[in-house]
Order: C-alpha cells, then sequence, then structure tokens
C-alpha cells in the first residue's frame, strides 16, 4: 500500500514574488521540464486585485522567473505560465519524483512557505526524494505520512480535480474523431480557462501513462 505525504520544501521559485505578496496563495497546475534548462511553471495564483497586481509588479524583477506571461484573468485569480531562470530551474522537483516514484498530487505556496502533498510507493522512496531535495540545496520538512484510504487518492495517482476533467471530457465525446465538444466548451463547464483545462488533460494523460509504463525508460 501506497503513502500519503505532506511536506514543505525551502522552494526559491517566486519566493521574492510570493514574499512581496504574502497574501497571495499559488497553486500549481502543470510542471513542463525543459531538456536543458527553460522549464516552465503554469499556476493560479489567487488573491485581492490589489494583491494580485503587487504580485505580477515583482515577477518581473524575481530572479528565478526569466520571462512570464498572463494565461487568463478571473476575478482575483489569474493563471501564469513562467520560464523558469537556472536558479529557478534548481527548486523544479518534479523529474526527481518521478524517478523515484513520487507522485506529487498538491503544489501549494504563499509568503516563504511551499506546501506539497505527494503520493509515495514507500518511506524508502520519500527518503530518497528528500535526499534530492537536499542536494539541491532545499530544506525538506516532513508534516505528515499516512497510508492511503481509497477514495483520497485515484486509480494511477490521478487527483480529483485530474478524474473530473478526464471523466468529463470521455463522456462530452473529447476523445472522439471528430470531437463532440471542444476544449472552450468543457473549460466553461469547469469555470476555467482554456488554458488550464488542456494542462489539466495533459498532466492527468501523463500521469496515467507513467503508470501504465513505468519502467519504460523511453
Amino acid at each position: 500500500m501506497s503513502f500519503i505525504a505532506e511536506f514543505t520544501v525551502s522552494n526559491p521559485i517566486m519566493q521574492s514574488a510570493r514574499r512581496a505578496a504574502p497574501e497571495v496563495t499559488v497553486e500549481v497546475e502543470d510542471e513542463q521540464p525543459g531538456l536543458t534548462g527553460n522549464s516552465k511553471l503554469i499556476f493560479w495564483a489567487s488573491g485581492t486585485e490589489d494583491d494580485l497586481e503587487r504580485f505580477f509588479r515583482e515577477l518581473a524583477t524575481d530572479p528565478t522567473v526569466a520571462s512570464f506571461e498572463i494565461l487568463s484573468r478571473l476575478p482575483e485569480r489569474r493563471l501564469f505560465r513562467v520560464t523558469l531562470s537556472a536558479e529557478g530551474e534548481r527548486g523544479l522537483t518534479y523529474v526527481d519524483a518521478i524517478d523515484i516514484g513520487v507522485t506529487l498530487l498538491d503544489i501549494e505556496a504563499s509568503g516563504g512557505e511551499t506546501r506539497y502533498r505527494a503520493q509515495v510507493p514507500s518511506r524508502d522512496a520519500l527518503s530518497q526524494y528528500r535526499k534530492r531535495c537536499n542536494e539541491r540545496g532545499l530544506s525538506f520538512d516532513l508534516r505528515r505520512i499516512y497510508r492511503s484510504e481509497a477514495g483520497e487518492t485515484e486509480r494511477y495517482g490521478l487527483t480529483p480535480r485530474q478524474r473530473d476533467v478526464l471523466r468529463r471530457a470521455l463522456e462530452a465525446g473529447y476523445f472522439e474523431v471528430p470531437r463532440e465538444v471542444s476544449t472552450a466548451e468543457l473549460a466553461d463547464e469547469f469555470d476555467i480557462s482554456s488554458q488550464a483545462l488542456s494542462a489539466l488533460l495533459r498532466r492527468g494523460h501523463r500521469t496515467i501513462l507513467r503508470s501504465v509504463f513505468p519502467d519504460d525508460e523511453s
């Protein structure tokens, strides 16, 4: 049986911007590691309009961000895509987690703290992940670990949000040829942008495929 681990990591990504606007909450939607740098991060930033404006201004000078763009604007929410600098790359532990068999379910940050919830196959795997964090100069603080119960995490390690989007896409005929529903129509049902819905679908597909082909090095 696998475990659910909740922990914090002293992640430098957007730390300067987050500390300048501590009331803004960052929720990671997708991580896109680059083979030779230029990794990207897609995330929602939530807060008051004033706090979001402050966060926006600080991103321009944050040393972990090479560039960024706003993909969607909603009341008190913004969907960002950032390209990480070399310093930002240090905080991207996604590849390390996948290599060890750890599935990062949720990543949320505010102020100087970055909180994670992950599915881990064993305590040894979590120990290996912690070692990888330390090698990157990131301090790791385990808050809670417990056996996963039915309903806590879905089959293949999908988050509830990913499962809901994939199920609805299947029911609505998104995967039919030709498609019976568009990305925009599905996004409207979940009250998110088309870009955010595409990111959820892509991340869900990737999670399923990595569960089906765990030993396929390609």
